[in-house]
């Protein structure tokens, strides 16, 4: 076990993407491009670089004309087709209205806005591929996706009407933060700023001061990277997490200030492949870790653009290794193992490939026409890293994925009130071109209450999630259900994917917790099942709680590989510590289990054991070590 995932909540939602989460960890990956930790693990994604917006916008207009449930009517005639849906608030479904909806097209935007209902009508002036690159309305967070993803795509064909998108914003909220010393005082007048915030720049580099008691209040994103800074101390970092959004306050304990460690920078050159220096091409940085890590999710990256001479610096780097993309048109290069400080490195652009296909519902086999898709490259057994995720708005049901990397993806697609569809695994060709046809599955149903423990009261406004796995998406299209807590504490959860599931559920001044071993039947449903949080006490932070062997997993070759055990768990109880590989769980090997299956195998009822084939440091024969199962807070 261990923290829970992040749980990447960006900002916009349009019936597909908030999916993406849930994809990159089923696939076995972090958000981005890099493996996901996971509970019996923690994961956590790295944050993306920040959005770029249209070139230009024009004037806004809506459709005249209304149905009954708040959707634009549409002429059927449209030559060049029509898309038209809906713009609510995440989790409450209350309409949006004013939301400003800006539609590219090679550098020209269009720009549309709801009515008092939440409804939009887009009218592409042609048929062709359009992206939805900005979704924005006053009291919401702003959807942009950001540099190097991809945004919204809408394939706009003659005489073809797209209906029923649901668009869906976070609500700003306002949240309070305080930043300690060392030794756990206020700390008057530090400086606070945010370093990223997922699915758009709108909140990025805002700037905040500690008051004398060193609270501050914010307004940021789910998963948003804070930093504290203060003259006598080394800087503190924290992520807006779960439990972050639950309680509506954030801690920042600052360094001792021998701790400080100075930023670097990576520069290098992009070339194309006759060694020719290439310009305005675009270069990231992620960081990468051996072993997962508590504090994976807390080192920003970078980006750059390369000058006139394919010359480019990143800078701003926390000591530790990095991945290099660059990209440029249709090309892209990758360097992998990139220490922060180094120079000259050189990006040698080569043809990308991509993927293409279809997606369609199991019965009775209709095509889907609002999905998203994830393609996860292959980087070993077990390990995947998340190399494009998109949403797709096409009557056909059709998709296209461009500027991959050679290698093998594993691809699978969701949509809202589906579960997703088995994986396709696809051989993609540098330069070339691979199917994968994808059908969506019907999934099953959780449903029951949440109550507070010892008193058994319901709490309403509780935030109910599917952990890890089927973990709220990173972006504006709702694909898998994130909801809430009615008056009576009920909620109801659908489209999940058949197997062991967990379940994650917070609420403001409650501990949280994820309730795990919950076994989904396709088309099946299952509860009531009830979830307890316990009350926090005076000055407590929450934290989540969980069942578990209490350590950081992350996959490594044909094995789960601890990189944190977490004090009071059985994994520390048993002598496991970092490095420690896991290659079985109660006999299945775990590359049969595959990651997903893995972790939630390990999990278990409270007090039970679970045997574990464990190569000690990473090497050697495996030994067998039965590690009891405890409940930990993390």
């Amino acid at each position: 076990m261990s923290q829970p995932s992040r749980l990447v909540r960006p900002i916009l939602i349009v019936i597909v993407i908030a999916l993406v989460a849930l994809l990159l960890s089923r696939l076995g990956g972090g958000d981005a491009e890099r493996p996901a930790p996971s509970p019996a693990s923690s994961t956590t994604p790295t944050p993306a670089p920040r959005a770029r917006a249209p070139r230009a916008v024009a004037a806004e207009r809506s459709g005249p004309l209304r149905l009954p449930g708040g959707e634009v009517a549409v002429d059927e005639a449209r030559r060049a087709g029509a898309f038209s849906g809906r713009v609510i608030a995440a989790r409450t479904g209350a309409p949006i209205e004013g939301a400003t909806l800006t539609f590219d097209q090679e550098g020209v935007a269009r720009a549309v806005t709801s009515g008092a209902d939440g409804a939009f009508l887009f009218e592409p002036p042609a048929p062709g591929v359009y992206t939805l690159a900005l979704v924005a309305a006053k009291g919401f967070h702003p959807f942009a996706p950001a540099w190097g993803e991809s945004p919204l795509t809408l394939l706009a064909r003659a005489g073809e009407i797209v209906r029923g998108l649901t668009i869906t914003l976070e609500p700003e909220r306002r949240y309070q933060g305080v930043v300690l010393t060392p030794t756990g005082e206020p700390a008057p007048q530090a400086e606070v700023r945010i370093l990223e915030a997922p699915g758009g720049e709108a909140s990025a580099g805002g700037r905040f001061v500690a008051d004398d008691k060193g609270v501050f209040s914010f307004s940021a994103p789910d998963d948003a990277l804070l930093e504290a800074t203060h003259p006598d101390h080394a800087p503190a970092r924290a992520r807006l997490d779960l439990r972050g959004q639950a309680s509506g306050r954030v801690t920042l304990r600052l360094r001792p200030k021998g701790e400080a460690v100075v930023a670097a920078s990576i520069t290098g050159v992009v070339v194309d492949a006759a060694g020719a220096p290439v310009s305005f091409a675009g270069v990231s940085a992620r960081f990468r870790r051996e072993l997962a890590a508590h504090d994976d999710d807390l080192h920003p990256g970078a980006a750059a653009t390369t000058d006139e001479r394919g010359a480019f610096t990143l800078e701003g780097l926390d000591p530790g290794t990095y991945e290099l993309t660059a990209r440029e048109g249709a090309r892209i290069a990758r360097a992998e193992g990139v220490a922060a400080g180094a120079e000259g490195v050189t990006l040698r652009l080569a043809a990308a490939g991509r993927i293409r296909g279809t997606v369609r519902s199991g019965s009775p086999g209709a095509p889907v026409a609002s999905f998203s898709v994830v393609a996860a490259r292959h980087r070993g057994p077990l390990e995947r890293e998340s190399s494009a995720s998109t949403s797709f708005f096409d009557a056909t049901g059709a998709y296209e994925i461009g500027d991959l990397l050679p290698g093998t993806y594993a691809v699978t697609a969701a949509a809202l009130g589906h579960a997703p569809s088995t994986t396709v695994t696809v051989p993609v060709p540098a330069g070339g071109e691979a199917t994968a046809d994808l059908v969506l599955r019907a999934g099953g149903r959780v449903h029951g209450a949440v109550v507070e423990e010892g008193t058994n009261q319901p709490i309403e406004g509780a935030r109910i999630t599917i952990e890890g796995l089927l973990g709220a998406g990173a972006g504006p299209v709702p694909v898998v259900a994130d909801v809430t807590t009615d008056a009576s504490g009920r909620f109801s959860l659908v489209g999940l994917a058949e197997g062991a599931r967990s379940i994650a559920a917070t609420a403001p001044g409650h501990h949280g917790r994820i309730l795990s071993g919950l076994v989904v039947a396709e088309g099946g449903e299952l509860g009531p099942v009830t979830i307890s949080l316990a009350k926090l006490k005076e000055g407590e932070e929450p934290r989540m709680e969980m069942t578990g062997i209490g350590a950081v997993l992350a996959p490594k070759g044909d094995a789960l590989v601890i990189g944190q055990v977490l004090p009071g768990g059985g994994a520390a109880n048993a002598g496991l510590g970092p490095g420690d590989a896991i290659v079985a769980i109660d006999g299945a090997p775990v590359l049969d289990l595959g990651f997903e299956g893995a972790v939630q195998r390990i999990r278990g009822p409270e007090g039970s054991l679970v045997r574990l084939s464990v190569r000690r440091g990473g090497t050697g024969d495996p030994t067998d070590i039965a590690v009891r199962r405890t409940r930990v807070r993390s």
